[in-house]
């Protein structure tokens, strides 16, 4: 967010009769000396008269959320509904912050909580200068719009000078502006469109109302919510305002994403004459956002993967394993579990290398890969050991996925010379999750199921009740 520029001097009405909030302003003066000015009220009604009267003289209304003899969201509901165009900071004690929110939908510009050791006022003068800024920034702009739309020549001449793509409407949906910038943007010149009701052109295939002509029907927030989904938003600056992002397919070769802002235009009367339409092209900063989504998927994805393998890493298993475990004993649902380890792979490692080891390997976890089900999940445990999650799997139907991978591993053949083809073998124990118990004991289990497959000669499937 853009830091406001701190206003020189801040005039501060202040509504409270609580000596500990007048000593804490009257610090805050002492420690920002010639920043801002407070006149404290103890009354609520000569705050209200005052502020009336003498309003111009203020930048912001600060009030107490007790009030002498007038409930603070009552009083807080009373300055606003007054001609005093001043923002609102509302101060609220610890544990009243349902009534700081309350205060805010009345429509108040911000809100502080106090503490017993005012620790508050470290924020105190951020919050004023932010709420006295964006107000002067706010009715700048206000004012701005409406002075332009009183004057057609000086709109036409600043819209034309405006760098950024925009458009201008009038009440009858009629385009009465489009600067070169728009024109530059969209492909659409100006003298295609001015003067008609086809701005759409520039944006959709077929005929729909762009944000501008909502604006200008004053439409409901749930009509622009059919046009525009998910992907708009009301201006947190300018009042009735609407800003939105989306892609527009047909922008240049590849398509463009365009962030966009529609405004009203007013007559001296207050009544919508028309809209303003700005437009940005974002494309770059999105293309940074998803590429930055893909190095963050691509870097959780290696965080948990065995780069030689490209199966999942042991310390993955480790989790998936626990979440398992847990959704088994919750709903008694089976789970089955093999271990696989590769018959004499070190003498395999002494006689050709540890390249040709890691292709044996490499060559495993495709096996592995191929033969289970999507939602089973494969694991390289350590060094050449590899292990296999089955959930919802009974061991008789684990026992059969881990024969075929037995099978299929002893028919690779790989060939770590010229003219030289060896075929591994792989142990596999296996057995099913007994309810209760812990993923040590399980896996240790399962461990020794492989282990007794060794012992029974290798290249064998023993799996454990």
């Amino acid at each position: 967010m853009k830091k406001p520029v701190k206003p020189q001097l801040i005039n501060i009405l202040l509504v409270t009769d609580n000596d500990h909030d007048r000593a804490a302003f009257k610090q805050l003066s002492a420690t920002h000396p010639g920043e801002y000015s407070i006149s404290g009220y103890d009354c609520p009604q000569d705050a209200i008269a005052t502020g009336i009267k003498e309003y111009c003289a203020f930048d912001v209304i600060v009030i107490n959320h007790h009030p002498p003899d007038l409930d603070g969201l009552d009083f807080c509901r009373k300055i606003l509904a007054l001609p005093v165009p001043l923002p609102l900071v509302f101060l609220a004690s610890g544990g009243q912050e349902k009534a700081a929110v309350e205060a805010l939908e009345a429509g108040a510009t911000d809100y502080l909580i106090k503490d017993p050791y005012d620790a508050y006022l470290e924020i105190l003068p951020f919050v004023l200068d932010r709420a006295v800024a964006n107000h002067r920034d706010g009715r700048v702009r206000e004012d701005t719009v409406l002075s332009l739309f009183e004057n057609q020549d000086r709109l036409f001449h600043i819209v034309e000078g405006i760098t950024i793509p925009t458009f201008v409407i009038d009440k009858n949906h009629i385009v009465t502006n489009w600067n070169l910038a728009c024109a530059n943007l969209t492909g659409v010149p100006a003298a295609e469109v001015i003067g008609t009701r086809q701005q759409w052109r520039a944006f959709y295939d077929t005929e729909r109302p762009v944000m501008a002509d909502l604006i200008v029907d004053d439409v409901m927030e749930e009509l622009v919510k059919k046009h525009y989904g998910g992907k708009f938003y009301r201006s947190k600056t300018i009042a009735e305002a609407f800003e939105a992002e989306d892609f527009f397919p047909h922008f240049g070769t590849a398509g463009k994403w365009l962030y966009f802002t529609a405004a009203p235009l007013r007559d001296s009367r207050g009544e919508i004459c028309g809209a303003i339409e700005t437009l940005q092209d974002v494309s770059d900063r999105r293309k940074a956002e998803l590429a930055l989504k893909e190095s963050e998927r691509l870097y959780r994805e290696l965080s948990i993967t065995d780069g030689l393998t490209r199966l999942y890493n042991s310390r993955h298993f480790f989790g998936r394993a626990r979440e398992e475990i847990e959704r088994c004993n919750r709903y008694t649902s089976p789970l089955s579990l093999i271990l696989l380890d590769v018959d004499n792979f070190k003498v395999f490692n002494d006689s050709y290398g540890h390249i040709d080891g890691d292709r044996v390997l490499a060559g495993l976890a495709n096996v592995i890969r191929d033969e289970i089900r999507g939602v089973d999940s494969a694991y390289r445990y350590g060094g050449e050991e590899f292990i296999v999650l089955f959930p919802e799997t009974e061991p008789e139907e684990a026992s059969i996925v881990a024969e075929r991978i037995r099978q299929s591993f002893e028919q690779t053949t790989f060939s770590p010379k010229a003219g030289i083809c060896v075929n591994m073998t792989i142990s596999i124990g296996g057995g099913n999750y007994r309810k209760g118990e812990d993923l040590t004991s399980f896996v240790r289990r399962i461990d020794e199921a492989m282990y007794e497959a060794k012992r029974l000669g290798r290249n064998r499937v023993v799996f454990v009740e």
